[in-house]
């Protein structure tokens, strides 16, 4: 006989996802709204956004059933490491100082992170997905292979924790930010952010790291404050009218939903045709 009824726990999580998605497509019919009063592009594909919100279902689920695993390993991580080595304050003021100091650490794992995935041909296969794109909208915000939502959790975040001892609450509140700037991030929204568009992560300066355009690869990796593309060398400041096409260069893309979680699996991980977004090996190669 089983020692404990496994129902109660797949029903708790069955319920977290439930909400997590619920949450999912709010934001995503809010950005629905503001893309449709001033889009940056017109005629996108009814069909590739269902897919998208399809896919984000899943994406919330597979992100759930991993939680145990990625929670098990960031505890092992940091508790191998002693805990965190430095103490963040977590009231008054010093709460705030707190807060822009992990927000800062995650962002810049953030974008080193991005830079690997398009430096290094294993990761790129998983990262294409989201690339694959012809259409930017606010639906592919969550159009990331599932995998990375195991690479992330048990490599990545767990190295906040290793850094620093600090509440729960704080963390959560950095995930918040980054959550609403995601979205944003992925809009099909026309806005004009003048002398301001290279300080924080917007639709036209996040559109074009997702560009076919050949000038344009490899720029704009910042998940949330284009600082690290400008103390790194891979900031591009868009033009006021530059609002380029998107995708492959060989347009493929996912046709259902068992393409889009067998991505790296499928035809595009064995053909000939090369990504719009070349993984930066492939273009120092080129170069020689």
């Amino acid at each position: 006989m089983f020692a404990s009824n496994p129902l109660p726990a797949l029903l708790h999580h069955a319920s977290l996802w439930l909400q997590g998605y619920a949450l999912v497509l709010v934001m995503m019919g809010v950005g629905a709204l503001l893309e449709r009063r001033w889009p940056a592009a017109l005629l996108q594909s009814r069909a590739g956004q269902r897919l998208n919100m399809a896919y984000a279902g899943l994406y919330v689920a597979l992100a759930e059933a991993a939680r145990p695993l990625t929670a098990a390993a960031s505890v092992a991580i940091v508790n191998a490491f002693g805990g965190g080595m430095v103490v963040l304050v977590s009231r008054g003021w010093g709460a705030l100082a707190s807060f822009v100091i992990v927000l800062l650490t995650i962002d810049f794992l953030e974008y080193a992170f991005h830079r690997l995935q398009h430096t290094w041909p294993v990761l790129w296969k998983l990262h294409s997905l989201h690339h694959s794109a012809v259409d930017f909208n606010v639906t592919i915000t969550l159009r990331h292979h599932w995998l990375e939502v195991l690479i992330k959790g048990c490599l990545l975040y767990p190295i906040v924790g290793v850094l620093f001892k600090v509440e729960p609450w704080i963390v959560g509140a950095t995930s918040v930010v980054f959550m609403f700037g995601n979205y944003f991030a992925h809009l099909n929204l026309r806005v004009d952010l003048g002398r301001y568009v290279t300080w924080v992560n917007n639709p036209q300066y996040h559109r074009l790291h997702h560009s076919i355009r050949a000038e344009h690869f490899n720029h704009n990796f910042t998940q949330l404050l284009p600082l690290w593309d400008h103390v790194f060398g891979t900031r591009w400041v868009p033009a006021k009218h530059e609002w380029p096409a998107t995708g492959l260069d060989d347009g493929t893309q996912p046709r259902s939903l068992l393409g889009a979680f067998s991505w790296p699996l499928g035809q595009h991980a064995t053909r000939d045709a090369v990504p719009a977004h070349k993984p930066v090996a492939v273009l120092d190669k080129e170069a020689k």
